[in-house]
């Protein structure tokens, strides 16, 4: 206990000299991303600089981070790995937008209209999402990989699981990347330092761009600092893997002490939302940010950008992922009841895989109903209109649960399925022509 007390004083000590002294960067920090723009800029003979950068700045972008996690979550063995890559992200990412909504941070091009935009982001700026998920995300991915944790293999039952990856987990990372690269150059510390530099060149890739200022980058890889630290050392880690671990036993009980968690601190946060969003002063410099914001291109010309809403609906809506591991664990312990059904129960697996296949149409089509029902029902109110996109948000999170746990799994069946009975046809064809010519 006392190391995450003391890693989470540190944390404050940070973020309280953010919040005082990180205004007194802005302007140096400008004059950086407007120096690199120049030199840099695409087009030039040093343009492939820029396309670097735009290149580890996706990376950090949650569509990539989602699809990675969708690609691994198919090839692993391990889910319990995944499930702890999954929540973790979420984690890193809920917190970076509560943060967000603490420090009411502006971003570079909100104050300097020479500051030049390849994409327009909304929201506040500090930390810099990017630099913290990215942080959080590629330390646990790599780990994953390069250790092959996914590899894990689950056996047939909870105990036999347990005292496996109890007693994987007595040895240390440092250790099992000794067992298993014995005779590479290549060292640990190396790959941890292969990490660090990942992840500074995303941060500085969102410098770059102009979307955060050189102080946001810096707390994003603190607070991502931060949760790795609680997730390694402070036993965040083992917690996730109990919560798997009781899904799978049908312990509704820690279940719902997951979901009550996630529900108690996004109320907290919906608090934080309100009391941002009718602080005079800073609707006031909202409207002042908002001028410099139509000036840019990509911001009014096909960037997303609508004047009407509020800097913290982003950020607070970013915070509702918070639930996608609940959604995810629920349905992941349910298809496990399933694999376990006998042969002779087969025709009840395939009824529920088919509640599965109609629950996600539903579902893909009560969001397609999101305007149409906010603009019903909400009318102008905007408190009506987040609550109505918070709302169809959850049932994106189903719809991603669903995904992982049966659509792509049983359209990848289907697939080997009709490959093994391609091959085996011609197969059959070619020991019939011999047959015929002898």
């Amino acid at each position: 206990m006392y190391k995450l007390i003391l890693a989470t004083v540190i944390l404050l000590f940070f973020l309280i000299l953010d919040n005082l002294f990180g205004s007194l960067t802005y302007n140096i920090s400008n004059e950086i991303t407007k120096f690199l723009q120049i030199q840099f800029e695409y087009g030039k003979e040093t343009g492939f600089f820029e396309y670097i950068l735009l290149i580890f700045s996706t990376a950090g972008d949650a569509e990539c981070t989602n699809i990675l996690t969708l690609l691994i979550w198919i090839k692993a063995q391990n889910k319990i790995q995944i499930f702890k890559l999954i929540t973790m992200n979420a984690i890193a990412a809920a917190f970076g937008n509560f943060i967000k909504m603490v420090m009411t941070q502006p971003r570079p091009f909100y104050l300097d209209p020479q500051i030049k935009l390849d994409f327009c982001y909304t929201g506040f700026g500090d930390p810099s999402g990017h630099s913290l998920r990215s942080f959080v995300f590629y330390t646990i991915l790599i780990e994953t990989i390069i250790l092959q944790k996914y590899n894990i293999q689950e056996n047939s039952t909870i105990m036999e699981s347990d005292k496996q990856v109890y007693s994987f987990k007595e040895i240390s990372n440092s250790e099992l990347y000794k067992q298993i690269y014995s005779n590479q150059y290549v060292s640990y510390s190396k790959y941890k330092f292969f990490i660090a530099i990942f992840a500074f060149l995303i941060g500085i890739g969102r410098l770059y761009f102009g979307v955060h200022f050189l102080n946001q980058i810096i707390i994003g890889w603190v607070i991502g600092g931060y949760i790795i630290y609680v997730y390694y050392y402070c036993g965040l880690e083992k917690m996730i893997e109990i919560a798997f671990r009781n899904s799978l036993l049908l312990n509704s009980y820690r279940y719902l002490q997951m979901l009550l968690a996630s529900f108690l601190i996004f109320t907290f946060a919906y608090i934080l939302y309100f009391e941002r969003h009718y602080e005079q002063s800073l609707i006031d410099l909202k409207q002042q940010w908002k001028q410099n914001i139509l000036k840019q291109p990509h911001c009014t010309t096909g960037g997303g950008y609508n004047p009407k809403n509020k800097f913290e609906t982003h950020d607070i809506s970013g915070i509702s992922i918070l639930f996608l591991p609940c959604y995810l664990l629920a349905f992941y312990s349910k298809q496990q009841i399933l694999l376990k059904i006998e042969s002779d129960q087969i025709l009840n697996q395939v009824g529920q895989n088919i509640q599965y296949l109609i629950t996600y149409i539903v579902v893909y089509w009560i969001q397609l109903l999101e305007e149409q029902t906010s603009n019903k029902i909400a009318g102008i109110s905007e408190t009506k209109k987040l609550l109505c996109k918070i709302f169809f948000t959850q049932f994106h999170y189903i719809e991603i649960s669903i995904l992982f746990v049966m659509i792509i799994p049983l359209s990848l069946r289907l697939v080997t399925s009709f490959l093994k009975r391609q091959q085996f046809s011609r197969i059959s064809q070619i020991d019939q022509s011999e047959m015929e010519m002898v």
